[in-house]
């Protein structure tokens, strides 16, 4: 498949011209080792999901742990606990039906289909990720995105049950290491769910987490980096003056990197042309025809 710069959803790097999203978030798999719960936020488009789905392929990879990413996006309409965190086990579970690992686990074995077993009506969060983490053989790490959506009820109920998790792991199979991600920092984050300040009583589960991590943008050296994968592939080339205009216009952010990358190769050529000529202009006060 040829590759082209994704402006849709989260990179995969079979299909689309990326870094390695760890380069952006080094430290992630420190805490991981250390079996730590971490938060990640940035902003919209930033890479985020691509990130944690770059770690889980590593981390699967490697076979020392097992890892496995859920959004909870879908149930951001749901604020009081009884729906929120049904549906949050339902999401979860439906992620997992063909799961080579944990699919029989939610698997009906008698349905001529893969269809989900019915769900238990006590099962919550921390029910469902006691039974994975005990099935998975190995120190089980789990991402979950788009926490910060949550409201309410939900929200707090959803991060007691990883803390209750976390403090009787010990004894208890649960994740050995869970990662929070959203576009809010945990300071936000603890402002959203807690309006009042009892309403978490007097145990945060915030307090099991050990860092709340930002992803960065692109430096400047990732972006032409990024616009080589291009070059070697196509050998459609980026004259340096054009390089250092993308840099200026977008700062490193991921978005509009990949955008205006897009762009220039598929669906403006000239644009390529626009960004060396303007450059060289801009340096040399003249605007020579030169091939990008």
């Amino acid at each position: 498949m040829e590759k082209f710069f994704n402006v849709a959803g989260p990179c995969h790097p079979a299909k689309h011209y990326m870094l390695p999203a760890t380069e952006r978030l080094p430290d992630v798999m420190r805490l991981i080792r250390q079996e730590q719960y971490f938060a990640i936020h940035a902003a919209r488009q930033s890479g985020k999901t691509t990130l944690m789905q770059g770690l889980v392929r590593d981390i699967n990879a490697s076979g020392e742990r097992v890892a496995l990413y859920f959004t909870v996006e879908s149930v951001m309409a749901y604020p009081d606990p009884h729906d929120g965190i049904f549906k949050i086990v339902e999401r979860m579970r439906s992620d997992l039906l063909r799961h080579p690992l944990f699919g029989e686990l939610v698997r009906d074995p008698n349905a001529p289909v893969p269809q989900l077993l019915p769900q238990p009506p006590d099962m919550g969060v921390k029910v469902l990720l006691s039974l994975l983490a005990e099935k998975a053989g190995k120190p089980l790490v789990v991402f979950f995105d788009e926490v910060d959506g949550l409201t309410e009820g939900t929200a707090v109920t959803f991060l007691r049950e990883l803390r209750d998790g976390y403090i009787t792991r010990e004894t208890v199979p649960f994740p050995a290491s869970v990662a929070i991600c959203g576009m809010m920092d945990i300071r936000d984050m603890k402002a959203k769910v807690r309006p009042h300040s009892d309403a978490l009583g007097s145990k945060s589960p915030f307090n099991v987490i050990a860092e709340d991590f930002t992803l960065r943008n692109f430096t400047k050296e990732e972006v032409e980096r990024l616009y080589a994968q291009h070059t070697a592939a196509t050998g459609q080339a980026f004259a340096p003056g054009a390089l250092d205009l993308v840099w200026e216009y977008t700062q490193g952010q991921p978005w509009l990197v990949n955008a205006l990358a897009r762009e220039c190769v598929e669906k403006n050529p000239q644009l390529r042309l626009f960004l060396s000529d303007h450059r060289r202009g801009h340096r040399h006060g003249q605007g020579d025809d030169h091939p990008p």
